[in-house]
């Protein structure tokens, strides 16, 4: 008897050991889950920040600035195509910052800069605006 009762007892603890070794495992992953959801969510407000400082500071507007406006104030577009039917102009960065002075120090403050801008128009209206990043390896 007291031998079932020593084994059980072994058993009962060393099966609390192993659930308390998983529950540790799953609590651990639920809580690198939940940190990495947050950062990225972060840094994705950072960004999102960034994007609209350099379109304010390049006057851009999406929905309300116009392709005139984009010529007058951006000049030529490094290369323009069509995607989806929609107009796509795209610009050099580096070209645009040494006509807008603010954007060197807006351009720093990204963890990655971003290299291009893209502008999609619908009609003669800026319909999206896209930050291109440069390609990690």
């Amino acid at each position: 008897m007291k031998f079932k009762f020593a084994l059980v007892t072994t058993l009962v603890l060393a099966s609390a050991a192993v659930q308390a070794d998983w529950l540790k495992a799953a609590t651990d992953s639920v809580k690198s889950s939940v940190t990495d959801s947050v950062k990225q969510s972060a840094d994705g407000a950072k960004d999102a920040a960034y994007d609209s400082a350099v379109q304010s500071a390049l006057g851009l507007t999406q929905g309300k600035t116009n392709s005139a406006y984009v010529l007058e104030k951006l000049g030529e577009p490094v290369t323009k195509s069509k995607v989806n039917e929609k107009d796509v102009w795209s610009y050099d960065l580096s070209k645009l910052q040494q006509t807008y002075p603010a954007l060197p120090a807006l351009l720093a403050q990204y963890p990655q800069a971003p290299k291009a801008i893209d502008l999609t128009f619908d009609k003669d209206v800026v319909s999206n605006i896209n930050m291109i990043k440069a390609e990690t390896k």
